[in-house]
């Protein structure tokens, strides 16, 4: 069967005049759902602009056959696009215009440097994805990743496709050194972790403002009066045990400035961690030339919830006391 040559009526104003072969410069337009068309290019160029097909499928639509320079909401009804794709010269652009005439704009500024540009004339732009939202190069290296994948949307920077800073629960996770910073604000960083230790570090501080009574036991130092006490976030004072209690495991240092008064005898003088010796001294004391400022300091490692004291005890059965401007401090290292 021969090819047949489409028809169509010529119009005298709104009455057809007579029935005539198509030619290639004809202009068809499609309206009202119309069917039975197995390929636009079977009609030539589209001008119309009231596209109202319910169904365009696998269509190259480029700036070239569309003669229509707006597609409104109001002429376009209803409409599933499948595969579409759109075609600008180098230096255009694909516009979408609102009913309040401002647009958003997909473009590329300069087509022979290919400075392409996402820009809207007014508000907010905004990307959203059921899952995750990945910025790569077009040879897939990555420069930021948005991951949603997890349940709490954290943020990920890259550099030469290496994670260098990501969002978390805490905070912030780096990763490398922080260049070109010479100083650091305890403002900026407050409240932070460095390797697991945090900002500032965790310090104790204990002094006695009045004198212990004179005992011939082992005494805790404060035993049996109220010390001013100072503490920072992960070290606490327990003033019915006379001990820091450290929250978070790590490295210490406890020191102790001890006035001792009391008879011709040494002293054991003691740093305990859990009730534990850790360090022991035995300086001594004499009437005659008493009190007398003793020094003992130890760095050892403790556990969540260990704790710290400084002991004295006078030997021989004699009587001895620590005397006010004693003073306790405990601090974490590492």
């Amino acid at each position: 069967m021969a090819d047949a040559i489409p028809l169509k009526f010529d119009f005298d104003g709104v009455t057809p005049s007579s029935l005539s072969e198509f030619t290639s410069s004809d202009t068809v337009s499609i309206r009202n759902g119309g069917t039975g068309v197995s390929s636009l290019s079977n009609l030539g160029p589209v001008s119309s602009t009231n596209v109202s097909a319910t169904i365009v499928d696998s269509v190259n639509v480029s700036a070239t056959t569309v003669s229509s320079t707006n597609v409104s909401a109001t002429t376009v009804s209803s409409v599933v696009v499948s595969s579409v794709n759109f075609f600008t010269p180098d230096a255009g652009a694909f516009n979408c215009m609102g009913a309040d005439g401002q647009k958003f704009s997909m473009k590329r500024e300069n087509g022979a440097t290919y400075e392409n540009l996402i820009k809207s004339d007014e508000g907010t732009i905004t990307i959203q994805s059921e899952d995750d939202i990945h910025f790569l190069s077009n040879t897939g290296e990555k420069f930021m990743r948005l991951n949603e994948s997890g349940g709490d949307g954290e943020v990920e920077l890259y550099y030469n496709n290496s994670l260098k800073l990501e969002t978390t629960n805490a905070g912030l996770t780096i990763t490398g050194a922080v260049d070109g910073a010479t100083s650091v604000s305890a403002t900026a960083v407050s409240a932070l972790s460095f390797n697991g230790m945090p900002y500032p570090a965790p310090f104790g501080y204990m002094q006695l403002d009045s004198d212990d009574a004179a005992s011939t036991d082992e005494k805790k130092l404060g035993y049996s009066n109220t010390p001013t006490t100072i503490v920072t976030d992960g070290i606490t004072w327990d003033d019915t045990n006379k001990y820091f209690v450290a929250a978070n495991a790590g490295t210490y240092e406890v020191m102790g400035v001890v006035i001792l008064e009391g008879g011709s005898t040494l002293v054991d003088l003691t740093i305990q961690k859990n009730g534990v010796d850790v360090l022991a001294g035995q300086p001594r004391v004499h009437s005659t030339i008493d009190p007398l400022e003793h020094t003992i300091r130890a760095v050892f490692t403790m556990t969540d919830g260990q704790n710290a004291n400084i002991t004295y005890d006078a030997t021989s059965s004699n009587s001895v006391k620590a005397i006010t401007g004693s003073t306790m401090t405990i601090k974490r290292l590492a």
